[in-house]
């Protein structure tokens, strides 16, 4: 199969559930990913962990992003019913939360390729012609082993890979390093850049360098036009109008305290940097209903009405 994905959701714990992706899905983002979903957790019939799995139909393509290093728990995941419905699953190696590593996922499987391919050639086979992806981090501190861990990912089985330029050590922070990416560009493999695309022009710059696609992970958060721009289309986005769509979507699947909680993160990403919009954040973070999250919204958008519309 033929991968032609320019623009990627990144997957995000968190952030990127069902009812985001179809957002982005609004402003042409060619592939989303889900959040992380523990393939252990699925096997044992977790309800939440199923739940994660729910979709918009008009969220075509998409993956669904597992974790885990057992092979054989790996390959079962991807065979129960909630999976039928996606394009492809993607094997996240370079989670670097303390957590996932500690258990031996995520990017602790940078530590152990033999383990991960297999994990790889293991899931390959049970997605029987589906696609499949790995997304992994350039190394533990430094990027040393990068490249023969791409080739390694290609040699079992993946049909393209996404890449996070920054080491396990830095987390989340200082500036991601594309130096090596005209290496992987020579692999044979598609290579999904991601870390710090937040612009038009940085995407042309690592499609010259070799990318095949960008995959935007907090850049997009609360700016899920983004994916316009990069492409360089025209768009409309109202925030009002995402932030109560955003709600009402997640209140199909999920109850309303849940909604709420969920709520409060992506309000704050949708009013970042807006003028007074943190008193608003402010109070939304203390509220203890949906309700008390709509209305503070409502009530800055009508105070503020030329913030609400963004238009290119």
């Amino acid at each position: 199969m033929s991968v032609e994905f320019k623009t990627v959701l990144a997957p995000m714990a968190g952030y990127t559930d069902f009812a985001f992706r179809a957002i982005c899905r609004d402003y042409g983002v060619d592939l989303t990913v889900t959040e992380m979903v523990s393939s252990k957790a699925l096997v044992m019939g977790s309800e939440l962990s199923r739940r994660m799995l729910y979709r918009e139909c008009v969220d075509k393509p998409s993956f669904c992003q597992i974790f885990g290093h057992e092979p054989d728990v790996l390959a079962a995941s991807v065979q129960i019913p909630e999976m039928a419905g996606y394009e492809g699953v993607d094997i996240n190696m370079g989670c670097p939360v303390r957590k996932i590593v500690g258990s031996g996922d995520g990017s602790a499987l940078l530590e152990n390729p033999r383990l991960a391919a297999r994990c790889i050639t293991a899931v390959k086979l049970a997605l029987k012609g589906r696609l499949l992806s790995v997304k992994f981090r350039l190394g533990i501190s430094d990027s040393s082993g990068a490249v023969d861990f791409a080739k390694m990912c290609a040699d079992s089985g993946a049909d393209f890979i996404t890449v996070h330029f920054r080491t396990r050590k830095q987390m989340y922070s200082g500036n991601a390093d594309y130096t090596l990416l005209p290496q992987f560009a020579k692999l044979g493999i598609p290579i999904i850049a991601n870390g710090d695309v937040a612009s038009r022009e940085q995407c042309l710059r690592l499609f010259d360098m070799g990318a095949s696609g960008v995959a935007v992970g907090r850049g997009a958060l609360g700016r899920p036009y983004l994916f316009a721009e990069l492409k360089d289309e025209h768009f409309t986005f109202d925030v009002l109008r995402s932030i109560e769509r955003h709600a009402a979507l997640l209140l199909t699947v999920f109850e309303e305290r849940v909604v709420a909680n969920e709520m409060k993160k992506h309000v704050a990403a949708y009013l970042k940097g807006m003028r007074n919009g943190k008193a608003v954040v402010v109070e939304v973070m203390n509220a203890h209903n949906l309700q008390q999250i709509i209305d503070p919204c409502r009530a800055y958008f009508e105070t503020y009405p030329s913030l609400r519309s963004i238009v290119k």
